[in-house]
């Protein structure tokens, strides 16, 4: 199994040090153990002492070919010198064209200041000194940084649009073996205890706004994105204890990202993902992909080892303009007959917790033609989606709003396998994944604005009988048990009775 590192808490952390693995934690707990994180992380800070204004390291600025002041060097000077560089305001960005290094126990303070990338910039703007690449195998024992933060100030790169992996926001060193490929962002934090950032506003970003992973104590308070074309938060596994507050504003694709399995090209860190807390997001209208994935998954190392990105005790919570909510395994498309699927296998979630969430599913959120066209087979849609072995979910005043005179297949949540086959014959899914959810509680439900007596109606299994008759394309999804309660004591299960396996209402409808 991948490494969660121990660290030394102090008393700040008593009240989420308490949480330990296998322990169930409520929602209210793990709200608790998120405050109390971010709480130590300001105490830890609150040590430093020896500060600097950027403006003393004025000798080491630099005029580019365009007559750009670039302040690259005199910020890492500062950074290496100083445990507290304060970047003052001004009415001129300070220009990047290298990515700043941050060692440990270091905090940079740029209220009133932008901070840009100069055109061409294709490398990561500003990450930690020992970040270390976990794709081919867990990062091994050695030097970890600690204690960084990062607050105020606008964060920007010059682009004007999404670039894709290896063009833009990419790792500062490559070499012959292509080491950190999955990078691809505008803030790097990995292999790091204690990372905050707070009041910081990230823009025109062509990859992430930031990707952190193999990271334990992480918090995101008051961020905005303005014209950012791909994630904002983007979290990869190995993580413990993140909380993500008060996170708004206009992105590209997920506004926040728990991708604890991924594919290669947009991850380096793979493993469990636990005591994770996100409340008051809120994306923009103008944001083009209103999800949120939550993606579990076995992932294989290069010598054949095998870790669970398993995803638990999470509180989703006080959520707009978000409309599905996806916990699956999703893997890469693949051509049928002569690929066959990606080799992983889906991973495990539990103790999951949605709440406060407005949801109105006006539209596919995948913009493929089964769901746009209502196909009885391919075209579920529902504002939470399961693919994965879920253990229990738990939902608690969840208001939507469904459209089903013109999409008859929406539902609150359905379980099981997803499938769209392209004309070309590419399968952008993985129709042959089985799934469950063992015990789904809710409570506080209603649907277009009437409260829910019975949830059964709005959930869907789904089952696949060689859906693309290939012989791979069968799967299915169950929720086992149904309850209308609320979690008892640490979230232990009410012992309510299972219930009957929904219909699948697919299953007579599958063209023979």
């Amino acid at each position: 199994m991948n490494r969660l590192p121990g660290i030394m808490i102090t008393a700040a952390l008593a009240v989420w040090s308490a949480g330990a693995a296998g322990t169930v934690r409520t929602r209210t707990e793990i709200l608790d153990d998120a405050a109390a994180m971010r709480a130590a992380n300001a105490a830890e800070q609150a040590r430093l002492r020896d500060a600097v204004s950027l403006d003393a390291y004025r000798a080491l600025v630099r005029r580019d070919a365009d007559g750009r002041a670039v302040w690259s060097d005199a910020l890492q000077r500062a950074l290496d010198e100083h445990e507290i560089v304060r970047i003052p305001p001004s009415s001129e960005p300070y220009w990047t064209d290298r990515t700043v290094r941050v060692p440990s126990r270091r905090r940079i303070e740029a209220a009133g200041a932008v901070v840009r990338a100069v055109p061409g910039m294709t490398t990561v703007l500003l990450r930690n000194v020992h970040t270390a690449d976990g794709t081919r195998m867990p990062i091994a024992a050695g030097s970890r940084d600690a204690n960084i933060a990062v607050t105020g100030g606008r964060w920007e790169e010059s682009h004007t649009r999404r670039l894709g992996y290896g063009r833009s926001g990419k790792y500062d060193a490559p070499s012959a073996e292509q080491p950190f490929r999955g990078v691809s962002t505008c803030f790097l934090f990995n292999n790091i205890d204690g990372v905050t950032l707070k009041d910081l506003t990230f823009a025109h970003c062509a990859g992430f706004a930031v990707q952190v992973g193999d990271i334990r104590r992480f918090s995101a308070d008051r961020i905005r994105f303005e014209s950012c074309y791909a994630d904002g938060l983007h979290i990869n596994g190995n993580t413990e204890l993140v909380y993500a507050t008060d996170v708004k504003g206009d992105v590209g694709d997920d506004l926040v990202a728990l991708n604890a399995y991924d594919w290669q090209n947009s991850s380096v860190n793979f493993g469990p993902i636990r005591r994770v807390a996100c409340d008051d997001l809120e994306l923009a209208p103008s944001g083009r992909y209103k999800a949120i994935r939550i993606l579990p998954g076995l992932y294989t190392f290069r010598d054949g080892s095998r870790v669970d990105c398993a995803v638990t005790d999470l509180v989703m919570s006080r959520v707009k303009g978000i409309l599905v909510y996806k916990v699956y395994f999703q893997t890469p498309a693949y051509k049928i007959r002569t690929q066959k699927p990606e080799a992983g296998a889906i991973g495990t979630a539990d103790n999951l917790h949605f709440a406060d969430l407005d949801i109105d599913l006006n539209a596919p959120i995948d913009n493929f033609a089964p769901y746009r066209d209502s196909d009885p087979v391919r075209g579920t849609m529902a504002a939470f989606e399961f693919g994965s072995k879920v253990g229990t979910v738990h939902f608690d005043n969840i208001r939507l709003t469904l459209h089903r005179d013109r999409y008859p297949h929406s539902y609150f949540a359905c379980v099981g396998p997803k499938s769209v086959l392209t004309e070309k014959g590419v399968e952008i899914f993985n129709p042959q994944i089985s799934s469950a959810v063992e015990h789904l509680r809710w409570r506080n439900v209603s649907v277009n604005g009437k409260p829910v007596d019975d949830l059964t109606p709005y959930l869907r299994e789904i089952r696949f009988d060689d859906v693309n008759r290939d012989g791979f394309s069968t799967g299915a999804g169950r929720f086992r048990n149904v309850s209308r309660d609320a979690p008892s004591h640490r979230g232990v299960l009410s012992g309510a009775a299972p219930t009957p396996p929904l219909r699948s209402r697919s299953n007579t409808e599958i063209p023979k």
